[in-house]
């Protein structure tokens, strides 16, 4: 049975390159959206194995979905995964206190990526 992936991405390069990644992974269907609130839709109306999010997103932020899911049921252990640019000093333990379980800075090493990704998926 395929797992499902759900990545919520504004940036279009980014998307793209995500989706290059995954689609190398056996096995997985991938489930996409552009802005922050329909992305949080997108992934309650669905069986989500893995969530990769940017954490800067129009209408709703990375943190905020995070949030969100955590208080329903469902959604308290599926593993949530940060890609982000925000690199800076505390960022990435404000980010992970948010209930984000791995924190991958932009830009991303693919193999890093793609390693993280069959790991959790394992």
């Amino acid at each position: 049975m395929p797992k499902n992936i759900y990545v919520i991405e504004d940036n279009e390069k980014n998307m793209k390159l995500f989706n290059a990644i995954l689609k190398l992974i056996p096995d997985i269907k991938i489930f996409t959206e552009t802005q922050g609130d329909l992305g949080l839709e997108l992934i309650k109306s669905g069986a989500p194995d893995l969530i990769i999010l940017d954490i800067q997103l129009p209408n709703m932020s990375g943190i905020d979905i995070t949030k969100e899911l955590r208080k329903i049921d469902k959604f308290k252990s599926v593993p949530i995964i940060a890609v982000t640019s925000f690199a800076m000093k505390g960022d990435k333990e404000r980010i992970l206190a948010a209930g984000i379980d791995k924190y991958i800075s932009k830009p991303i090493k693919v193999q890093e990526f793609r390693e993280i990704i069959t790991d959790i998926l394992k």
